[in-house]
């Protein structure tokens, strides 16, 4: 094995590029070993100067597949969550009670830990109960995990190693024949071309584990490897030592997070207006304070792009159903607002900040939800939560709890048909083979969140983590939030064995195995290293204080001497500048042409998003009940023949037209009244003597309740009934409006009939006329408020944006 030592920057990928040149253009395959995050800057340094073929870029989970492929040693995979859910089963195996899922995790974490250093379980020093108890998990994990026939990431790791050490192997069984067109001069084809690697270059690393550095030397014997790293292990003799290039660093201070914040994306927008390209530059910030750079973006137009691995909990399915799972433990304004049924309940939550199950029950009372939300409540409790007859441990009430969530799955329409289904699906069965009840939705949530979900970011400004960018380099690299503890490997003493009981790194490596080595290592002093040096020029800020208090900058990345304050720059958002200097657009008189009654309804609640909303066009198609209802509307009278033609287009609602066509088939579909100036669309109208019918179909599976508010909520049904009873005075004496859920029964809107006279509706009335008088006159003027919120044109009003 053949070692290149050198600082960040000191050109170890350099060299190493240039030796996998030497093998490719021989026609020789190339492995290529770095970290996952590290892929595609590789490909692209590879391919600066043109198309290479032979490369292949492998992590080194990867690498162990090849191994072992080539040996058909391979077994089905632990995944992430899996492994925690085994060790989770493990620990109810021993006595005590049911463990949490950051129980587990703790435990999974030093298993992984001691796997990774090649200690079994007997390995482990019994200093106490606790490392003692650690020994008989470790131990059930291992029983376990062969009962299942699976290998978890450090199994595949010592099977690689075992196979290396054990004699000649053949890295890959497989050829590949080279395909071409044959030409007129030439019929023979070429020889078949093997699949073995003819060397392996190992880079990116900040360090080698004991058990990597040994897979290493015994892959060394049959074939050449070469491995760049910072520092040589204890032990290795470098075959070269190179020394680090000079590099371009500034170093600003800035008053405030805020005001860093939005230098860098002052910066950023400058160098992008300059010419660099996207892929070369990049941020670098602590974790935290990725979230608040990311908001900023949008207010810059930054092509920023998040490149942080993403598990099932941060997709749209994983979100709405963590949302639910913990929606009975603590329910929030955006918990609440995930549930169509319960969005009222949410957007009286967020109007008055109120949080937790006693303040949501007692605002749920007071706008008469109470019933609503204990039935929710009641439908997002697994079995056995509400002190069901089913035993804790029983195989009933997991049973149960699975079904619970099938049919919670089944009834999210996002979920339902989505490929994650499967995915989300398959941590319920990992979560109920340890709990059941509330413990079991506890666990199948905390396995959503250690569920990797393949992600593939676009091209863009990179921001990253430390973590993520190790091993890369850009043109151009801005290091923020460069203060005390921000940047660390974050070393720490494990909870089992204290750092006493470890042995150094030296000895781990002189004995190959079967130690723990120590954790406070001095890793930080390599780290900061690096991202000095992760660009040809980097630029680091820091904020003097937060509103926590004064911060501290780091020494190793900003000196001992304050900096200067952070230089002035263009500005580069619309909300940097001051009122006077920005752009107001001119709010004048428009033709809005002849309105509809339900057009001054919502030309009355904001006329500047009516007009504005007119202007943008609709790309999403509407649901199929709507486009129902319009189908409907245009037959006049649903006669047999029109009745035969809808149920073939909308097979899902055949059968309850039919079992309504008495009612359907006497309305007059689409019905068209006129009066006053003004027109209302109505769905459907009956005549019965002196009464009349308005129906209003709604979507699908609606409540009685929201049904009924969604047509009281509306102007057209109750002007057209005043214009009804005012202008057929005699003729018509009764109005009854009703709501009607598609596939469902018509819901009555009041409890009595509307008759002349009602106060309510004379002054519905007069308030059409009086905004049927701005229509006409094409008065445009903008109303801020809580509709802002979701309002789709509000980037187009000045008022809508600041209000």
């Amino acid at each position: 094995m053949h070692l290149i030592v050198g600082p960040p920057a000191s050109g170890k990928t350099t060299r190493l590029l240039e030796l996998a040149y030497t093998y490719l253009q021989q026609r020789k395959r190339v492995w290529w070993v770095c970290l996952p995050a590290q892929k595609a800057y590789v490909y692209r340094r590879a391919t600066e100067n043109g198309a290479v073929l032979g490369l292949e870029v492998l992590t080194s989970q990867q690498l162990y597949y090849r191994l072992l492929a080539a040996s058909f040693g391979l077994k089905p995979i632990l995944t992430g969550p899996s492994r925690v859910a085994l060790v989770g089963e493990a620990l109810i195996s021993g006595e005590g009670p049911l463990p949490s899922p950051g129980e587990a995790r703790l435990f999974t974490r030093v298993i992984a830990e001691a796997k990774r250093n090649g200690v079994a379980p007997q390995q482990i020093p019994p200093l106490g109960p606790e490392a003692r108890r650690l020994q008989k998990v470790y131990a059930r994990y291992e029983e376990l995990k062969t009962v299942w026939g699976r290998w978890d990431y450090d199994d595949f790791r010592a099977g690689a190693l075992a196979l290396l050490e054990q004699g000649p192997v053949q890295l890959e069984r497989q050829t590949r024949p080279v395909q071409f067109v044959e030409s007129a001069s030439s019929r023979s084809k070429p020889a078949p071309i093997g699949l073995e690697p003819d060397l392996v270059v190992v880079d990116g690393f900040r360090e080698l584990g004991v058990l990597e550095l040994r897979l290493l030397q015994a892959l060394s014997v049959h074939v050449p490897v070469w491995v760049g790293l910072p520092e040589a292990p204890p032990g290795l003799s470098p075959d070269a030592a190179l020394h680090p290039r000079p590099t371009q660093t500034q170093i600003y201070r800035a008053q405030n997070p805020v005001s860093e914040a939005r230098w860098v994306m002052r910066a950023l927008k400058r160098d992008l207006a300059l010419g660099y390209k996207a892929l070369e530059v990049a941020v670098v910030a602590p974790e935290s304070r990725i979230p608040a750079l990311l908001t900023l973006a949008d207010e810059y137009g930054l092509p920023l792009v998040d490149y942080r691995p993403r598990s099932a909990a941060d997709t749209p399915e994983g979100r709405l159903l963590l949302e639910l799972l913990e929606l009975p433990d603590y329910p929030t304004p955006s918990r609440l607002l995930s549930v169509p049924d319960l969005a009222p309940l949410g957007r009286a939550a967020l109007e008055r900040s109120l949080v937790g199950n006693a303040a949501i029950a007692r605002l749920a009372a007071e706008l008469g939800l109470y019933d609503l939300w204990m039935a929710w409540l009641s439908r997002l409790k697994s079995p056995g939560e509400d002190g069901s007859a089913f035993d804790n441990r029983g195989a009933i009430s997991q049973q149960s709890s699975l079904a619970w969530a099938e049919e919670l799955l089944d009834s999210l329409p996002e979920v339902r048909h989505s490929p994650r289904r499967a995915t989300l699906m398959e941590r319920a069965l990992e979560a109920h083979r340890i709990a059941t009840g509330p413990d079991f939705r506890h666990w199948w949530a905390a396995l959503l969140a250690e569920t990797y979900e393949p992600h593939r970011p676009p091209g863009g400004v990179a921001l990253l983590t430390p973590t993520l960018a190790s091993g890369q380099r850009w043109k151009k690299l801005y290091l923020s939030y460069a203060v005390e503890g921000a940047y660390s490997t974050g070393e720490q003493e494990d909870y089992f064995v204290p750092e006493e009981w470890r042995m150094g790194l030296e000895e781990a490596l002189r004995q190959a195995g079967g130690l723990l080595p120590k954790r406070f290592l001095g890793r930080d002093r390599l780290l900061l290293q690096e991202l000095r040096a992760r660009a040809d020029e980097v630029i680091i800020t820091y904020p003097e204080a937060s509103q926590e208090g004064p911060l501290e900058p780091e020494p190793a990345l900003v000196g001992r001497h304050p900096p200067p304050y952070l230089p002035r720059l263009p500005l580069a958002s619309l909300l940097e500048s001051a009122p006077s200097e920005g752009y107001q657009a001119p709010l004048g008189l428009v033709n809005l042409g002849p309105p509809r009654v339900e057009d001054l309804r919502r030309y009355s609640e904001c006329s500047f998003q009516f007009w504005a909303q007119q202007l943008i066009p609709k790309p999403e198609a509407p649901p199929w009940w709507q486009t129902w209802v319009r189908e409907l509307r245009k037959a006049d009278k649903l006669v047999p023949a029109r009745l035969q033609a809808l149920s073939q287009q909308f097979p899902q609602a055949e059968g309850w037209m039919r079992h309504h066509y008495s009612l359907l088939g006497e309305l007059s579909l689409g019905f068209r009244l006129q009066g006053q100036g003004l027109e209302a669309y109505l769905d459907g109208v009956l005549r019965k003597g002196s009464e009349a019918h308005i129906y209003r179909f709604v979507a699908p599976e609606t409540p009685p309740k929201e049904a009924e508010e969604q047509v009281r909520d509306r102007w057209s049904e109750r002007w057209a009934a005043g214009y009804l009873l005012s202008a057929f005075k005699g003729r018509i004496r009764r109005v009854h409006i009703w709501a009607w859920p598609v596939l469902g029964e018509p819901v009555r809107v009041y409890d009595k009939p509307v008759e002349a006279g009602w106060k309510k509706l004379e002054e519905l009335l007069q308030k059409v006329q009086v905004v049927h008088k701005s229509h006409q006159a094409g008065e445009i003027t903008p109303n801020p408020g809580f509709r802002c919120r979701s309002c789709g044109v509000k980037d187009m009003c000045r008022e809508g944006r600041t209000g």
